[in-house]
């Protein structure tokens, strides 16, 4: 049985997964298309195809004194986490959420096809003050327009749950 909706849909588990080509401000813009909160993750694509995460609120912390911030590029940057990663289909959602809790920054990467479709978090911390979305806005620099980047953005929490659910209606229309 594969690790459930339930599970990744939980609030705490909310993502934004971006290629390795993102730069910090694409993100942040991402962030903001996508109606997103500093506390969400940033998952990052790798150049070797594996994916790094952190928070927002700790991505803003590392280069708020950085006056090019927005112009960083994601992938291989320092102070981003090696995620675990499990294919959805590899194991049931109570031993994926024990995966998580020994997992650095206890957050477990659920992908389909190798790409992204939720996240578990475990070890949720509630330390630190939130960022303002003003602050988050002033660290992603000058409007950035999605569309003239490319698709910087691969997943994210929102898009997941909008998609009908395999033994939903649209799976009748598969067979």
């Amino acid at each position: 049985m594969p690790i459930s909706d339930e599970a990744l849909q939980n609030v705490k588990n909310k993502f934004i997964a971006v290629s390795s080509a993102a730069t910090v401000g694409q993100a942040i813009a991402a962030l903001q298309a996508e109606g997103g909160q500093s506390w969400w993750h940033l998952l990052v694509q790798q150049d070797d195809g594996s994916w790094s995460a952190s928070r927002f609120t700790d991505l803003y912390l590392s280069l708020e004194r950085m006056s090019t911030a927005a112009e960083v590029r994601l992938a291989g940057r320092k102070g981003l986490t090696t995620a675990t990663v499990i294919d959805r289909d590899s194991m049931e959602t109570t031993e994926a959420q024990a995966l998580a809790r020994k997992s650095p920054g206890g957050m477990l990467v659920v992908t389909v096809d190798r790409m992204p479709v939720g996240i578990l978090v475990e070890k949720v911390s509630r330390g630190g003050f939130p960022i303002s979305s003003a602050k988050l806005n002033d660290l992603g620099g000058k409007y950035v327009n999605l569309k003239d980047y490319g698709s910087i953005l691969l997943s994210s929490s929102k898009s997941q749950a909008s998609r009908p659910k395999p033994d939903g209606p649209a799976a009748s229309l598969k067979g």
